[in-house]
């Protein structure tokens, strides 16, 4: 069984196999959450600090800041939903397999030689937030939210085909657009003045 054991449970041939081959898959980084440190919104780039720690003696020590990281933003056919990314904010890095050195230089494919692995400079940053302390407590059952993470101001699309735009102290609707296109100012959840 490989794992935690002395140097005396290491005389077989297959145990000592066994160790290096956990020692392997220990090494090996796919997903690491972390948190933005500073953000370039005209780059994309960040300087996150990976929520990652090494025992090294038996001493536990923090992964480095890691430079220039890309930043993935949903984006596609000319449009982009940018995410404006403050310090401390919450993302995923993303581990490539291999370096991503002229995939961000030049979009050109990566080399499938070994030369970097799993290694935590080659990360993209997702913007997304994990822990439980970034859990949003008013977000839509019913539809898709735009907005602020508190649920009170932004634009939302409804399951029914509607489109109501949120605001003001109590986050309720103040406008709604029906599926039909008909809009409808609102207060309170009341109509105001429907076109």
């Amino acid at each position: 069984m490989a794992g935690h054991q002395g140097t005396s449970t290491r005389n077989q041939q297959m145990e000592s196999l066994a160790g290096a081959i956990e020692a392997e898959r220990r090494s090996i980084l796919t997903m690491v959450p972390g948190k933005v440190v500073a953000y370039d919104a005209k780059r994309q780039k960040a300087t996150i600090r990976p929520s990652l720690k090494h025992s090294v003696d038996g001493e536990a020590i923090e992964a480095p800041d890691l430079l220039e990281v890309p930043v993935a933003h949903p984006r596609g056919g000319g449009t982009i939903l940018h995410t404006r990314l403050k310090p401390g904010d919450e993302v995923m890095l993303h581990v490539a397999s291999r370096s991503l050195d002229q995939p961000v230089e030049d979009g050109e494919a990566a080399s499938s030689h070994p030369g970097r692995m799993h290694n935590l400079s080659d990360s993209v940053a997702v913007p997304a937030s994990i822990s439980k302390g970034a859990e949003l407590a008013n977000m839509p059952n019913d539809g898709e939210h735009f907005g602020s993470t508190d649920g009170k101001r932004g634009m939302r699309i409804n399951d029914d085909g509607s489109t109501t735009l949120h605001g003001g102290d109590d986050g309720g609707a103040k406008m709604k657009i029906d599926p039909s296109g008909k809009v409808d100012l609102m207060n309170g959840g009341e109509s105001l003045f429907a076109i």
